[in-house]
C-alpha cells in the first residue's frame, strides 16, 4: 500500500473504520490496489491514482467504480461517494474526512446494515387501457413493498410505459422477504413487465457528494 503523500487518492465509499488497514485487492482503476485509510471511526476506500479530471461520460470507468463498491459491499456497510472524487494526497483526503464527519455519522446511521434495491413497472407495448388495473398495480406494489422496507423513494418516470421507478432501502435480513414479495406481485400482475434490481449501495439515501461542495469531487 502506497502511503506516498505525493499519489492522488480515488475514493470509492466510506465504511466504519477496521482495527486494521485492508485490502480488497487490485480490483481498482487501472488494476490499482483498493485499500482503506482511516479517519476516526469512517475508513475510506481508496486507490493511489493520479489527480485528474474523471470524466463522468466514461461508462467503463464508472463501472468500475460501482464495481469496487459492489465487492465492498460484500463485508461492509457502506457510504456511497460521488464517481471522481479524487484528491491531490491523503493529507486533502484527511481535510475532506473533516468536513464531512457529522455528514457522514448520521449517513452511517441511515445506511448501517442496508441495501439499496430497484423496483420498475412498465407498462406492455399492447396495453389496453386499463387506467384502473394500473392504479391498483401501483399502489399495491407501494403499500406492500413500503410496508417491509426502511424507507424508500420515487425516482424519475423517464418513459410514458413506465408507470413505477421505485428505490427502497431495505435491511440486509429483511432482502428475502423483499424479494418474495416482489416476486408474489409480478406473478399477480403479470400482464405488466416488472424489473427488480439489487443490491445496490444506498446511493438515493444519503449525499453521494459528502466529501466535496462541488460536484465530481476533484479537489
Amino acid at each position: 500500500m502506497n502511503t506516498d503523500n505525493e499519489n492522488g487518492r480515488y475514493v470509492y465509499c466510506i465504511i466504519k473504520a477496521q482495527e486494521e488497514q485492508e485490502s480488497f485487492g487490485n480490483i481498482g482503476f487501472q488494476g490499482k490496489e483498493v485499500y482503506t485509510v482511516k479517519y476516526k471511526e469512517f475508513s475510506p476506500v481508496v486507490s493511489d491514482m493520479p489527480f485528474k479530471k474523471y470524466d463522468i461520460d466514461n461508462e467503463e470507468d464508472i463501472k468500475i467504480h460501482t464495481s469496487v463498491v459492489n465487492e465492498v459491499m460484500k463485508k461492509y456497510s457502506v457510504i456511497p461517494v460521488a464517481y471522481g472524487m479524487v484528491f491531490k494526497n491523503k493529507k486533502l483526503v484527511d481535510v475532506s474526512m473533516r468536513f464531512g464527519y457529522k455528514a457522514m455519522k448520521k449517513a452511517m446511521k441511515i445506511v448501517d446494515n442496508k441495501v439499496e434495491l430497484g423496483v420498475k413497472i412498465i407498462l406492455p407495448q399492447d396495453f389496453d387501457g386499463n387506467l384502473q388495473k394500473v392504479e391498483q398495480c401501483k399502489s399495491e406494489f407501494s403499500k406492500s413493498l413500503k410496508q417491509i422496507a426502511f424507507d424508500s423513494k420515487n425516482l424519475n418516470l423517464f418513459s410514458k410505459r413506465l408507470i413505477m421507478n421505485g428505490s427502497f432501502l431495505v435491511e440486509k435480513d429483511k432482502i428475502q422477504v423483499f424479494s418474495d414479495e416482489v416476486e408474489r406481485l409480478r406473478t399477480k400482475y403479470d400482464s405488466f413487465k416488472v424489473r427488480y434490481s439489487g443490491p445496490w449501495s444506498p446511493y438515493n439515501f444519503v449525499d453521494i457528494h459528502i466529501m466535496s461542495q462541488q460536484r465530481g469531487g476533484f479537489r
